[in-house]
């Protein structure tokens, strides 16, 4: 049997409060003989000093801990070095949205442990190692705000217009996109003649907070999608975990548990494939950072039916592999920087 050089290995660091984690994720991933626990810390604080001396390519990192947690594990190390972060923590619902202020300040990704541990080693290993890798892969250079923390009061936006869209936006978005998701929706005008259809692949516990957190920081109103929700301009929907969206011709929203597309529900393709069919040469799909290929057939399908598609490129990408797949297709109208997308969206709606 093959056995993967101790050089091409990913080197993990494991910063825990727990005794208890720290052993069983270094028994999840003993086995793995492309990966190499190379050091463990109890807090932020010994993670800091450790990790300056040792060479690690991903932490998986705890939030509540003494002395330092996570969340300013991630704003101090961050001023020193760019380093892949995987949170992985036990969370309550409360606890969802510091996991979205851990992606915003610039962690790759998450891995949840439910409260109960009933299903805990079903699943974790395999989840675990998967976004190991791609967290290894990623360019953690495109997570470090310019600004550490870029905290905006709450929007105070207008009565959402209850015009039927005309047009629509497709957003297709996973691993290193949430915060470009943010961006983007914060620039928007909010009086763009569009209606906005947001897929991003997150597990069902975090959407809600998710939306919630994308409404206080748009000038549009954003909300979880519902079922039969209208597609109204001004207003974006995002995609509820674990269910398809897609566009019925009457310009209201399905959503159903169809099976998985390329291992995700939802998939980026069901929704960007239903709205072209409905909104023809009107739809105009976006595809951010990501790994895999879902959202690429469905860009070709936008563009088949003569819509405009943009997708983020490899420069500002954290995992260039969707937008990538895409290209690949001949699927990309055009390649945009993440600081441009939400500028290019507004003059592709306005026909400027």
């Amino acid at each position: 049997m093959m056995v993967s050089s101790e050089k091409n290995q990913i080197r993990i660091m494991i910063v825990n409060d727990s005794a208890y984690m720290i052993e069983l994720l270094k028994d999840l991933l003993a086995g793995e003989t492309n990966i190499k626990v190379v050091e463990t810390a109890r807090d932020g604080l010994e993670a800091m000093r450790k990790i300056r001396h040792v060479a690690v390519d991903v932490v998986l990192l705890d939030l509540e801990m003494p002395n330092m947690d996570g969340l300013s594990f991630i704003e101090n190390v961050m001023r020193e070095r760019t380093v892949n972060i995987i949170v992985v923590s036990n969370y309550s619902k409360s606890g969802t949205k510091l996991i979205l202020d851990s992606l915003e300040l610039g962690a790759v990704d998450f891995v949840p442990i439910p409260q109960d541990g009933s299903e805990i080693l079903k699943n974790l290993k395999s989840i675990l190692v998967s976004k190991i890798e791609v967290a290894s892969r990623s360019n953690p250079e495109m997570l470090v705000p310019k600004a550490i923390s870029k905290l905006r009061p709450p929007a105070i936006k207008e009565k959402f217009s209850c015009n039927m869209a005309s047009k629509v936006v497709v957003i297709g978005a996973s691993t290193g996109a949430p915060r470009v998701i943010s961006d983007i929706l914060s620039e928007m005008p909010e009086d763009l003649p569009a209606g906005f259809l947001i897929v991003q692949h997150m597990s069902k516990d975090f959407v809600t907070s998710f939306s919630e957190r994308l409404n206080e920081v748009s000038k549009i109103h954003v909300k979880e999608a519902e079922q039969n929700d209208l597609i109204r301009e001004g207003v974006a929907l995002l995609a509820p975990g674990d269910m398809h969206m897609e566009v019925s011709n009457n310009r209201r929203i399905a959503l159903n548990q169809g099976p998985k597309r390329f291992g995700v529900r939802p998939a980026i393709n069901v929704t960007m494939v239903s709205a072209s069919e409905v909104f023809g040469a009107d739809t105009i799909g976006v595809l951010l950072s990501g790994m895999g290929q879902d959202g690429a057939f469905g860009m070709k399908m936008i563009k088949k039916r003569h819509g405009i598609t943009l997708a983020q490129d490899e420069s500002t990408s954290v995992v260039f592999g969707m937008a990538k797949a895409a290209n690949d297709l001949h699927a990309v109208d055009r390649m945009v920087g993440a600081g441009e997308i939400a500028n290019e969206i507004a003059r592709v709606v306005r026909g400027v």
